[in-house]
């Protein structure tokens, strides 16, 4: 996608559920949403270790910010950059296995995801901007 001045336009994505998170305000991320079905004791146990096999792959390539930890940033979200095709395939794996299990999970983009708080070569943390 090009902006009207003719550069490319970075389109963020973001796996979310339906449910409002208390502090963003905004939709849950797919990670809430897997370690609550993680947790609750419903898996397959085929499921579980096909959740688990993806988790770890994530949990060991991909960094978990500091900034997320930091109460002033309570708001803050994750987005993938598009160039994070890895991570992304692992958590499309993942959200299959959430809708087998009837959580709702929406991919939707972004251009401007708010304010930038962290970024690395998969992913951006950002304030989103209140409406």
């Amino acid at each position: 996608m090009q902006s009207p001045e003719g550069q490319s336009v970075v389109r963020y994505v973001r796996f979310q559920t339906k449910r409002q998170d208390d502090n963003s305000h905004r939709p849950s991320g797919v990670f809430v949403a897997l370690y609550e079905l993680r947790d609750s004791n419903k898996l397959e146990p085929y499921d579980e270790m096909e959740l688990n096999k993806h988790l770890n792959w994530l949990k060991m390539h991909l960094k978990s910010p500091d900034c997320l930890r930091v109460d002033d940033n309570e708001r803050a979200i994750s987005w993938f950059h598009p160039r994070a095709k890895e991570p992304i395939r692992h958590i499309r794996a993942i959200v299959v296995i959430l809708r087998e299990y009837g959580v709702v999970i929406d991919q939707v983009t972004t251009s401007q995801p708010g304010t930038v708080i962290y970024e690395d070569g998969w992913q951006v943390v950002a304030k989103p901007s209140r409406k």
